[in-house]
Protein backbone atom coordinates (compact mmCIF):
# COMPACT_ATOMS: atom_id res chain seq x y z
CA UNK A 1 0.00 0.00 0.00
CA UNK A 2 3.07 2.58 1.11
CA UNK A 3 4.68 1.88 -2.34
CA UNK A 4 1.16 2.71 -4.20
CA UNK A 5 0.60 6.18 -2.18
CA UNK A 6 4.62 6.85 -3.03
CA UNK A 7 4.28 5.90 -6.75
CA UNK A 8 1.41 8.09 -7.04
CA UNK A 9 2.91 11.10 -5.64
CA UNK A 10 5.58 10.81 -7.76
CA UNK A 11 2.67 10.71 -10.62
CA UNK A 12 1.68 13.76 -8.98
CA UNK A 13 4.50 15.71 -8.96
CA UNK A 14 5.41 14.55 -12.40
CA UNK A 15 1.96 15.85 -13.98
CA UNK A 16 2.97 19.23 -12.35
CA UNK A 17 6.57 19.60 -13.81
CA UNK A 18 5.02 18.31 -17.16
CA UNK A 19 2.29 20.71 -16.51
CA UNK A 20 4.54 23.48 -15.58
CA UNK A 21 7.22 23.08 -18.21
CA UNK A 22 4.36 22.90 -20.84
CA UNK A 23 2.73 26.28 -19.73
CA UNK A 24 6.18 27.54 -19.93
CA UNK A 25 7.21 26.49 -23.60
CA UNK A 26 3.62 27.79 -24.40
CA UNK A 27 4.52 30.98 -22.54
CA UNK A 28 8.05 31.61 -24.59
CA UNK A 29 6.59 30.31 -28.10
CA UNK A 30 3.37 32.67 -27.56
CA UNK A 31 5.49 35.58 -26.56
CA UNK A 32 8.73 34.85 -29.44
CA UNK A 33 5.39 34.92 -32.42
CA UNK A 34 4.37 37.64 -31.13
CA UNK A 35 7.48 39.68 -31.41
CA UNK A 36 8.10 38.12 -34.55
CA UNK A 37 4.65 38.53 -36.06
CA UNK A 38 2.95 41.41 -34.61
CA UNK A 39 5.53 43.99 -33.57
CA UNK A 40 7.31 44.54 -36.82
CA UNK A 41 3.95 45.24 -38.35
CA UNK A 42 2.41 47.34 -36.41
CA UNK A 43 6.13 49.42 -36.87
CA UNK A 44 5.35 48.92 -41.05
CA UNK A 45 1.65 50.57 -40.42
CA UNK A 46 3.11 53.48 -38.12
CA UNK A 47 6.03 53.82 -40.47
CA UNK A 48 3.03 53.99 -43.47
CA UNK A 49 0.62 56.62 -41.41
CA UNK A 50 -1.93 53.74 -41.29
CA UNK A 51 -1.21 53.72 -37.21
CA UNK A 52 -0.72 56.45 -34.85
CA UNK A 53 0.98 55.75 -32.22
CA UNK A 54 -1.40 55.62 -29.23
CA UNK A 55 -3.90 53.05 -32.02
CA UNK A 56 -0.72 50.62 -31.82
CA UNK A 57 -0.35 50.55 -27.63
CA UNK A 58 -4.00 50.12 -28.00
CA UNK A 59 -3.80 47.43 -30.71
CA UNK A 60 -0.59 45.86 -28.49
CA UNK A 61 -2.49 45.91 -25.06
CA UNK A 62 -5.91 44.09 -26.97
CA UNK A 63 -3.44 41.54 -28.38
CA UNK A 64 -1.60 41.26 -25.21
CA UNK A 65 -5.17 40.63 -23.30
CA UNK A 66 -6.30 38.09 -25.92
CA UNK A 67 -3.12 36.16 -25.59
CA UNK A 68 -3.22 35.95 -22.14
CA UNK A 69 -6.72 34.62 -21.91
CA UNK A 70 -5.14 31.75 -24.78
CA UNK A 71 -2.40 30.84 -22.67
CA UNK A 72 -4.96 30.68 -19.15
CA UNK A 73 -7.14 28.20 -21.73
CA UNK A 74 -4.45 26.09 -22.50
CA UNK A 75 -3.01 25.57 -19.17
CA UNK A 76 -6.51 25.00 -17.53
CA UNK A 77 -7.05 22.65 -20.45
CA UNK A 78 -3.62 20.44 -19.36
CA UNK A 79 -4.24 20.65 -16.25
CA UNK A 80 -7.66 19.32 -16.55
CA UNK A 81 -6.03 16.44 -18.33
CA UNK A 82 -3.20 15.95 -15.81
CA UNK A 83 -5.58 15.45 -12.93
CA UNK A 84 -6.99 11.70 -12.71
CA UNK A 85 -10.64 11.68 -13.22
CA UNK A 86 -12.55 11.64 -9.93
CA UNK A 87 -10.76 15.05 -9.01
CA UNK A 88 -11.86 16.44 -12.40
CA UNK A 89 -14.31 19.16 -11.90
CA UNK A 90 -13.86 18.94 -8.37
CA UNK A 91 -14.06 21.91 -6.22
CA UNK A 92 -13.89 22.42 -2.48
CA UNK A 93 -15.08 25.66 -0.77
CA UNK A 94 -15.16 27.08 3.03
CA UNK A 95 -16.88 29.71 5.10
CA UNK A 96 -17.00 30.27 8.46
CA UNK A 97 -18.51 33.35 10.62
CA UNK A 98 -16.21 33.85 13.25
CA UNK A 99 -17.92 36.44 16.21
CA UNK A 100 -17.53 38.10 19.19
CA UNK A 101 -20.32 39.52 20.47
CA UNK A 102 -21.55 41.58 24.23
CA UNK A 103 -24.81 42.17 24.90
CA UNK A 104 -28.08 41.63 26.62
CA UNK A 105 -30.73 38.91 25.36
CA UNK A 106 -33.83 37.22 26.48
CA UNK A 107 -34.88 33.47 26.84
CA UNK A 108 -37.84 31.98 26.45
CA UNK A 109 -38.83 31.95 30.06
CA UNK A 110 -38.43 35.50 30.18
CA UNK A 111 -35.21 36.28 31.72
CA UNK A 112 -32.73 38.41 30.54
CA UNK A 113 -29.11 37.64 30.41
CA UNK A 114 -25.86 39.37 29.73
CA UNK A 115 -23.27 37.81 27.41
CA UNK A 116 -19.58 38.72 26.24
CA UNK A 117 -18.34 35.70 24.36
CA UNK A 118 -16.47 34.38 21.15
CA UNK A 119 -18.31 32.01 19.10
CA UNK A 120 -18.71 30.67 15.65
CA UNK A 121 -21.77 31.18 14.36
CA UNK A 122 -21.37 28.90 11.51
CA UNK A 123 -18.74 26.40 9.65
CA UNK A 124 -19.93 25.29 6.37
CA UNK A 125 -17.13 23.16 4.38
CA UNK A 126 -19.03 22.46 0.47
CA UNK A 127 -18.17 20.60 -2.25
CA UNK A 128 -18.90 20.64 -5.75
CA UNK A 129 -18.72 18.12 -8.49
CA UNK A 130 -19.03 18.49 -12.40
CA UNK A 131 -19.91 15.07 -13.54
CA UNK A 132 -21.07 16.44 -17.01
CA UNK A 133 -21.75 19.23 -19.01
CA UNK A 134 -25.42 19.08 -17.76
CA UNK A 135 -24.93 17.41 -14.29
CA UNK A 136 -23.24 18.26 -11.18
CA UNK A 137 -23.79 17.27 -7.27
CA UNK A 138 -23.37 19.63 -4.70
CA UNK A 139 -23.16 19.00 -0.77
CA UNK A 140 -22.59 21.52 2.17
CA UNK A 141 -21.80 20.83 5.45
CA UNK A 142 -23.18 22.63 8.40
CA UNK A 143 -21.00 22.62 11.62
CA UNK A 144 -22.49 24.65 14.44
CA UNK A 145 -23.01 24.82 18.37
CA UNK A 146 -26.07 22.75 19.86
CA UNK A 147 -27.94 24.49 23.05
CA UNK A 148 -25.58 22.64 25.84
CA UNK A 149 -22.07 23.75 23.79
CA UNK A 150 -21.64 20.63 21.85
CA UNK A 151 -20.56 21.10 17.86
CA UNK A 152 -22.48 19.39 15.60
CA UNK A 153 -22.26 18.82 12.01
CA UNK A 154 -25.74 18.26 9.39
CA UNK A 155 -26.53 18.46 6.20
CA UNK A 156 -27.33 21.93 5.00
CA UNK A 157 -27.20 21.02 1.05
CA UNK A 158 -26.90 18.08 -0.64
CA UNK A 159 -28.81 17.94 -4.29
CA UNK A 160 -27.92 16.63 -7.73
CA UNK A 161 -28.11 19.83 -10.38
CA UNK A 162 -29.61 19.26 -13.90
CA UNK A 163 -28.88 22.11 -16.58
CA UNK A 164 -31.47 21.65 -19.48
CA UNK A 165 -31.16 23.57 -22.37
CA UNK A 166 -32.37 27.41 -23.21
CA UNK A 167 -36.38 27.33 -23.58
CA UNK A 168 -36.45 30.46 -25.51
CA UNK A 169 -36.24 33.45 -23.07
CA UNK A 170 -35.56 30.94 -20.10
CA UNK A 171 -31.92 30.72 -20.20
CA UNK A 172 -28.87 29.47 -18.04
CA UNK A 173 -31.60 27.34 -15.99
CA UNK A 174 -30.89 24.73 -13.27
CA UNK A 175 -33.13 22.36 -11.45
CA UNK A 176 -31.80 21.25 -8.05
CA UNK A 177 -33.47 17.21 -6.33
CA UNK A 178 -33.06 17.03 -3.20
CA UNK A 179 -31.67 19.13 0.15
CA UNK A 180 -31.49 22.02 -1.97
CA UNK A 181 -32.20 26.09 -1.85
CA UNK A 182 -35.67 27.33 -1.46
CA UNK A 183 -36.42 30.21 -3.56
CA UNK A 184 -36.46 33.02 -1.48
CA UNK A 185 -33.50 33.61 0.97
CA UNK A 186 -30.23 32.42 -1.36
CA UNK A 187 -31.63 35.19 -3.36
CA UNK A 188 -31.36 38.18 -0.86
CA UNK A 189 -28.32 36.41 0.79
CA UNK A 190 -26.73 37.75 -2.55
CA UNK A 191 -28.17 41.22 -2.45
CA UNK A 192 -27.67 41.22 1.57
CA UNK A 193 -24.03 40.44 2.02
CA UNK A 194 -23.95 40.62 5.53
CA UNK A 195 -25.42 36.90 5.98
CA UNK A 196 -22.39 36.65 8.70
CA UNK A 197 -23.94 39.39 11.20
CA UNK A 198 -27.42 37.67 11.30
CA UNK A 199 -30.14 35.83 9.66
CA UNK A 200 -32.74 37.96 6.85
CA UNK A 201 -35.74 39.58 8.00
CA UNK A 202 -38.16 36.84 7.21
CA UNK A 203 -36.07 34.32 9.07
CA UNK A 204 -35.06 36.34 11.91
CA UNK A 205 -38.94 36.76 12.32
CA UNK A 206 -39.33 32.83 12.49
CA UNK A 207 -41.40 32.45 9.26
CA UNK A 208 -39.22 29.28 7.67
CA UNK A 209 -35.35 29.14 7.08
CA UNK A 210 -33.08 28.69 3.79
CA UNK A 211 -33.10 24.83 2.52
CA UNK A 212 -35.46 21.98 2.10
CA UNK A 213 -35.97 19.14 0.77
CA UNK A 214 -38.01 18.71 -2.73
CA UNK A 215 -37.49 19.76 -6.40
CA UNK A 216 -37.21 23.18 -7.67
CA UNK A 217 -35.58 25.07 -10.83
CA UNK A 218 -34.48 28.23 -11.40
CA UNK A 219 -33.31 30.44 -14.59
CA UNK A 220 -33.01 34.14 -16.17
CA UNK A 221 -35.00 35.88 -18.34
CA UNK A 222 -32.97 36.52 -21.90
CA UNK A 223 -29.80 35.72 -20.72
CA UNK A 224 -27.56 37.58 -18.51
CA UNK A 225 -26.34 40.99 -17.94
CA UNK A 226 -22.75 42.05 -19.97
CA UNK A 227 -20.25 42.24 -16.89
CA UNK A 228 -22.54 42.28 -13.74
CA UNK A 229 -19.66 42.78 -11.49
CA UNK A 230 -18.79 46.47 -13.17
CA UNK A 231 -22.62 47.45 -13.51
CA UNK A 232 -24.12 46.40 -10.69
CA UNK A 233 -21.77 45.27 -8.42
CA UNK A 234 -22.52 41.67 -8.07
CA UNK A 235 -22.46 38.65 -10.80
CA UNK A 236 -24.97 36.09 -9.06
CA UNK A 237 -28.27 36.79 -10.12
CA UNK A 238 -27.58 38.35 -13.00
CA UNK A 239 -30.30 37.89 -15.50
CA UNK A 240 -30.21 40.28 -18.08
CA UNK A 241 -34.37 41.00 -17.39
CA UNK A 242 -34.37 38.94 -14.37
CA UNK A 243 -34.67 35.58 -12.79
CA UNK A 244 -36.99 32.73 -11.67
CA UNK A 245 -37.25 29.93 -9.34
CA UNK A 246 -39.91 27.38 -8.43
CA UNK A 247 -39.85 24.36 -6.65
CA UNK A 248 -42.03 22.21 -4.29
CA UNK A 249 -40.56 20.97 -0.94
CA UNK A 250 -41.66 19.14 2.23
CA UNK A 251 -42.11 22.34 3.98
CA UNK A 252 -40.30 21.58 7.20
CA UNK A 253 -36.60 22.95 6.69
CA UNK A 254 -33.93 21.36 6.69
CA UNK A 255 -33.02 20.76 10.52
CA UNK A 256 -36.48 19.18 11.33
CA UNK A 257 -38.45 16.01 10.47
CA UNK A 258 -41.93 15.99 7.84
CA UNK A 259 -44.37 15.73 10.08
CA UNK A 260 -47.04 15.32 7.56
CA UNK A 261 -47.78 14.37 4.00
CA UNK A 262 -48.07 17.92 2.40
CA UNK A 263 -45.93 20.15 0.88
CA UNK A 264 -45.25 23.11 -0.16
CA UNK A 265 -45.26 25.35 -2.98
CA UNK A 266 -42.73 28.13 -3.36
CA UNK A 267 -41.60 30.59 -6.08
CA UNK A 268 -39.89 33.73 -6.56
CA UNK A 269 -40.35 35.96 -9.58
CA UNK A 270 -37.42 39.07 -10.09
CA UNK A 271 -37.91 41.05 -12.88
CA UNK A 272 -35.10 43.82 -14.42
CA UNK A 273 -36.86 46.18 -16.18
CA UNK A 274 -34.39 48.51 -17.55
CA UNK A 275 -31.26 46.74 -18.48
CA UNK A 276 -29.62 48.88 -20.06
CA UNK A 277 -30.83 52.36 -18.50
CA UNK A 278 -30.89 51.37 -15.14
CA UNK A 279 -29.62 47.77 -14.53
CA UNK A 280 -29.40 47.54 -10.85
CA UNK A 281 -33.40 48.10 -10.43
CA UNK A 282 -35.10 45.03 -9.73
CA UNK A 283 -38.93 44.43 -8.59
CA UNK A 284 -39.13 40.88 -7.09
CA UNK A 285 -41.83 38.56 -5.52
CA UNK A 286 -42.04 35.58 -3.72
CA UNK A 287 -44.84 33.35 -2.63
CA UNK A 288 -45.48 30.11 -0.87
CA UNK A 289 -48.45 28.09 0.08
CA UNK A 290 -48.59 24.94 2.18
CA UNK A 291 -49.25 23.54 5.67
CA UNK A 292 -47.64 24.01 8.47
CA UNK A 293 -45.50 20.62 10.06
CA UNK A 294 -46.60 20.70 13.04
CA UNK A 295 -50.19 19.85 14.27
CA UNK A 296 -51.70 21.97 16.85
CA UNK A 297 -53.64 21.20 20.25
CA UNK A 298 -56.93 20.42 18.05
CA UNK A 299 -54.93 18.00 15.88
CA UNK A 300 -54.71 20.43 13.22
CA UNK A 301 -52.33 21.26 10.66
CA UNK A 302 -52.54 25.15 10.46
CA UNK A 303 -51.97 26.87 7.21
CA UNK A 304 -49.17 28.35 6.17
CA UNK A 305 -48.21 30.81 4.01
CA UNK A 306 -46.05 33.83 2.89
CA UNK A 307 -45.75 36.93 0.74
CA UNK A 308 -42.92 39.07 -0.18
CA UNK A 309 -42.45 42.19 -2.49
CA UNK A 310 -39.26 44.01 -2.49
CA UNK A 311 -37.89 46.26 -4.64
CA UNK A 312 -33.84 46.46 -4.70
CA UNK A 313 -30.87 48.46 -6.35
CA UNK A 314 -27.51 47.43 -7.08
CA UNK A 315 -24.46 49.70 -7.90
CA UNK A 316 -20.87 48.46 -7.23
CA UNK A 317 -21.23 51.41 -4.67
CA UNK A 318 -24.03 51.09 -3.13
CA UNK A 319 -27.27 48.62 -2.56
CA UNK A 320 -30.80 49.73 -1.45
CA UNK A 321 -33.43 47.09 -0.91
CA UNK A 322 -37.29 47.35 0.63
CA UNK A 323 -39.35 44.77 1.53
CA UNK A 324 -42.70 44.15 3.10
CA UNK A 325 -43.98 40.36 4.33
CA UNK A 326 -47.01 38.77 5.20
CA UNK A 327 -47.30 35.66 6.74
CA UNK A 328 -50.26 33.40 7.67
CA UNK A 329 -48.97 31.17 10.07
CA UNK A 330 -44.98 29.78 10.38
CA UNK A 331 -43.68 26.59 9.09
CA UNK A 332 -43.76 24.93 12.82
CA UNK A 333 -47.30 25.70 13.29
CA UNK A 334 -46.61 27.55 16.79
CA UNK A 335 -48.09 31.18 15.28
CA UNK A 336 -52.01 29.94 16.28
CA UNK A 337 -55.00 31.84 18.00
CA UNK A 338 -56.72 29.87 21.01
CA UNK A 339 -58.92 27.78 18.21
CA UNK A 340 -55.43 27.10 16.69
CA UNK A 341 -56.20 28.86 13.71
CA UNK A 342 -52.89 30.52 11.94
CA UNK A 343 -52.22 34.20 13.17
CA UNK A 344 -51.86 37.04 9.66
CA UNK A 345 -48.41 38.44 10.00
CA UNK A 346 -46.86 41.44 8.54
CA UNK A 347 -43.69 43.28 8.28
CA UNK A 348 -41.13 45.64 6.60
CA UNK A 349 -37.61 45.54 5.98
CA UNK A 350 -35.00 47.83 4.87
CA UNK A 351 -31.46 47.53 3.82
CA UNK A 352 -28.60 50.19 2.75
CA UNK A 353 -24.79 49.23 1.84
CA UNK A 354 -22.98 52.44 0.62
CA UNK A 355 -18.88 52.44 0.01
CA UNK A 356 -17.37 55.72 0.22
CA UNK A 357 -14.95 57.00 -2.16
CA UNK A 358 -12.05 56.61 0.62
CA UNK A 359 -9.47 56.49 -2.34
CA UNK A 360 -8.51 60.28 -1.47
CA UNK A 361 -7.26 58.99 1.76
CA UNK A 362 -6.49 55.22 1.64
CA UNK A 363 -6.30 54.42 -2.25
CA UNK A 364 -5.70 50.76 -1.40
CA UNK A 365 -8.73 50.46 0.54
CA UNK A 366 -11.06 52.63 -1.98
CA UNK A 367 -13.89 49.95 -2.36
CA UNK A 368 -13.48 47.89 0.41
CA UNK A 369 -15.15 50.12 3.09
CA UNK A 370 -18.69 49.39 3.67
CA UNK A 371 -21.03 51.34 5.83
CA UNK A 372 -24.63 49.76 6.34
CA UNK A 373 -28.06 50.04 8.09
CA UNK A 374 -31.09 47.75 8.28
CA UNK A 375 -34.38 48.18 10.11
CA UNK A 376 -36.86 45.53 10.65
CA UNK A 377 -40.37 45.59 11.69
CA UNK A 378 -42.52 42.74 12.44
CA UNK A 379 -46.60 42.83 13.53
CA UNK A 380 -47.05 38.84 14.87
CA UNK A 381 -50.97 39.25 15.15
CA UNK A 382 -51.99 41.84 12.35
CA UNK A 383 -55.79 41.81 12.93
CA UNK A 384 -55.22 41.55 16.82
CA UNK A 385 -56.77 38.23 17.71
CA UNK A 386 -54.60 36.85 20.62
CA UNK A 387 -53.73 40.71 21.46
CA UNK A 388 -53.08 44.36 20.38
CA UNK A 389 -49.05 44.83 20.60
CA UNK A 390 -47.14 42.20 19.28
CA UNK A 391 -44.53 43.92 17.47
CA UNK A 392 -40.72 44.37 17.40
CA UNK A 393 -38.58 47.33 15.80
CA UNK A 394 -35.00 45.69 15.26
CA UNK A 395 -32.38 48.65 14.44
CA UNK A 396 -28.61 47.53 12.90
CA UNK A 397 -25.66 49.98 11.94
CA UNK A 398 -22.30 49.05 11.19
CA UNK A 399 -19.13 48.71 8.91
CA UNK A 400 -17.37 46.34 7.21
CA UNK A 401 -13.82 46.10 5.52
CA UNK A 402 -13.66 43.53 3.01
CA UNK A 403 -9.68 42.36 3.45
CA UNK A 404 -9.71 39.82 0.61
CA UNK A 405 -12.74 38.89 -1.94
CA UNK A 406 -15.24 37.71 0.18
CA UNK A 407 -13.19 37.62 3.74
CA UNK A 408 -15.09 40.93 5.97
CA UNK A 409 -14.62 42.31 9.05
CA UNK A 410 -17.40 43.27 10.25
CA UNK A 411 -18.81 45.79 13.56
CA UNK A 412 -21.75 46.27 14.02
CA UNK A 413 -24.56 47.57 16.84
CA UNK A 414 -27.64 46.42 17.35
CA UNK A 415 -30.76 47.33 19.46
CA UNK A 416 -34.43 45.48 19.20
CA UNK A 417 -37.58 46.62 20.77
CA UNK A 418 -40.65 44.59 21.97
CA UNK A 419 -44.33 45.45 22.03
CA UNK A 420 -46.21 45.04 25.31
CA UNK A 421 -48.09 41.80 24.20
CA UNK A 422 -44.91 40.60 22.30
CA UNK A 423 -44.35 37.45 24.12
CA UNK A 424 -41.38 35.84 25.17
CA UNK A 425 -40.22 33.92 21.54
CA UNK A 426 -40.13 35.15 18.40
CA UNK A 427 -41.26 31.76 17.39
CA UNK A 428 -44.46 31.09 19.73
CA UNK A 429 -47.32 33.14 19.58
CA UNK A 430 -47.77 36.35 20.96
CA UNK A 431 -49.15 36.45 24.84
CA UNK A 432 -51.00 39.64 26.39
CA UNK A 433 -49.15 41.35 29.16
CA UNK A 434 -45.71 39.60 28.11
CA UNK A 435 -43.24 42.10 27.07
CA UNK A 436 -39.60 41.00 27.05
CA UNK A 437 -36.87 43.59 27.86
CA UNK A 438 -34.96 45.44 24.99
CA UNK A 439 -32.13 43.57 23.76
CA UNK A 440 -29.21 44.75 22.26
CA UNK A 441 -25.44 43.75 21.58
CA UNK A 442 -22.01 44.93 19.80
CA UNK A 443 -20.73 42.84 17.54
CA UNK A 444 -17.41 41.88 15.61
CA UNK A 445 -17.48 39.16 12.86
CA UNK A 446 -14.22 37.81 10.53
CA UNK A 447 -15.89 36.07 7.82
CA UNK A 448 -13.08 33.34 6.35
CA UNK A 449 -13.93 32.00 3.07
CA UNK A 450 -11.82 30.50 0.93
Amino acid sequence: MKECFTGLGKGVVAAFIVCFLLWGFLAVSSVSAASASHDPLIEVLIRKGILTEDEAREIEKEAAAIEKQRRQEVVKEVRHDALPGPLRGLKFRMLSYLDYSAGQANDRSGNTDSYNRFSIKRGYFRVDKEITPWLAAHLTYDVHQDAAGDWKTRLKYLYAQLKPADLGILTDMKAELGLGHIPWLDFEEHLNPYRCQGTMAIERAGTFNSADLGVSIRGDFDGRLDDARSTVGNPHYDGRYGSWHIGVFNGSGYHSAEHNGNKVVEARLTLRPLPDLLPGLQFSGFGLNGKANNENQFDQYPDYQAYIGMVSFQHPRLILTAQYITTHGNKDGSWVDGRGHALWTQGTSVFANVKPPVCAFEPSLDGKINLFFRYDWMDRDKNDRVAKDTSYNMYMAGGAWEVFKGNFLLMDYEWTTFGDDFGYSKTRAPSPGLKPDNEHKFQMVYQLKF
